[in-house]
């Protein structure tokens, strides 16, 4: 069960995970894929009491399949909790503006449940999962350069005030703020553009022997974020 070992004693207030695209032909390949992996760190997300998670994905696939992305979310967790106990849930996207409740304005073929979830407030929400890509990264750094260059070059801002912090503040009006803990699941840390945030604040995790979105490897990460002693290994 995703309950296994004493609960943590400290959590990460909000998570991030950069998710691959794998080839079609293999094992968990492809969007479908792709979307499994990113409902199962969903229901793990939930399932640890952390309320916010920013799923990266380099191309922004996930940005571009929302809709299959937020039913494969609830039929994960209703696999998870039970289909009368679907936590709520929230799917963003902060550079187009967007926030989709539960399955709000999506035709599902069951709308038994859909009334009543309706009828709940929006603001008891167990999670937000927030849809990054790489033009939430590298290009709103060019695009927030470029815009100062501009303010500058009309006296609108002084160049002296061009520094990191407002580089990050605007960051996370765009984008949010910086996650406290960011899993990598393959075998070498590599951030694919991933939003440079003053990034010194994020903890990150990943093993050398691992390409898969797995439970094992997202429980360790936790464990060791909460100061716990990992052993990483057969």
């Amino acid at each position: 069960g995703a309950g296994a070992g004493a609960p943590l004693k400290k959590i990460p207030k909000r998570l991030a995970a950069i998710l691959e695209v794998k080839p079609v032909g293999d094992v968990g390949g492809g969007v479908t894929g792709l979307l499994n992996d990113a409902s199962e760190i969903v229901a793990w997300t939930v399932s640890a009491g952390i309320k916010h998670l920013m799923l990266y994905d380099y191309d922004g696939i996930l940005q571009r399949n929302v809709p299959e992305l937020r039913m494969e979310i609830h039929s994960n967790l209703a696999k998870y909790f039970g289909p009368a106990h679907v936590p709520n849930y929230a799917v963003k996207i902060p550079h187009s503006n967007k926030i989709f409740y539960n399955l709000d304005g999506i035709e599902t073929e069951t709308d038994v449940g859909n009334e009543i979830e309706a009828n709940q407030e929006k603001d008891k929400i167990a999670i937000e999962i927030s849809l990054l890509s790489n033009r939430d990264g590298r290009e709103t750094i060019v695009d927030l350069t470029k815009t100062m260059a501009e303010l500058a070059a009309v006296n609108e801002l002084s160049v002296s005030d061009i520094t990191m912090d407002l580089v990050d503040s605007e960051l996370k009006q765009l984008v949010g703020p910086e996650p406290d803990l960011l899993l990598y699941f393959g075998p070498s840390l590599d951030l694919q553009g991933f939003p440079p945030w003053h990034i010194r604040l994020t903890e990150f995790y990943w093993e050398k022997d691992n390409n898969e979105v797995i439970y094992s490897v997202f429980i360790r990460g936790l464990r060791q974020y909460a100061g716990c002693k990992v052993n990483v290994g057969k």
